[in-house]
């Protein structure tokens, strides 16, 4: 299965690329992986070095009020497209994704295996609509570095 994956860099953590990229390695073949992010803030910077030894395009949206979320929107809004650009099976979102139903729900309609991967606080209903769920927070971090092979991004 080819997988597209669409990460919400904000809330997830540089670290949790490693072993995720492994899970999906047994899923599938990773395909495209965006990262979404304000990358003007130095809270994302750690995600450099990932960013590029994985091949994984950012796509940048400024953040001008900590209410608002403009990397989820911006996730949104591009899954659909992007899901049939890359020619994807399967898309991945993860992150903090939890008021993201309606994004996974049209996924679904599309005949698209959607997985989150997201916190343990993620919302049942997303994980319930869901083809898999991983939890991010189960994941451990040692191993190698998948840097090659079938699941690079």
């Amino acid at each position: 299965m080819r997988l597209g994956v669409l990460i919400h860099a904000e809330t997830v953590a540089p670290e949790a690329w490693a072993p995720l990229a492994r899970v999906l390695g047994d899923l599938g073949e990773v395909a495209v992986a965006r990262a979404y992010a304000d990358w003007s803030a130095a809270a994302v910077a750690p995600w450099f070095p990932v960013l590029r030894r994985h091949r994984i395009q950012l796509r940048h949206q400024f953040r001008t009020r900590s209410t608002q979320d403009p990397a989820l929107v911006a996730m949104a809004m591009d899954a659909p497209d992007f899901a049939a650009g890359c020619a994807a099976d399967g898309v991945v979102l993860a992150g903090d994704v939890g008021s993201s139903m309606p994004v996974l729900l049209r996924l679904r309609e599309q005949g698209l295996a959607v997985v989150v991967a997201g916190p343990p606080s993620t919302p049942l209903d997303i994980r319930d609509a869901c083809s898999d769920f991983v939890d991010l927070a189960t994941l451990r971090t040692d191993g190698p570095d998948p840097g090659t092979g079938r699941h690079r991004a």
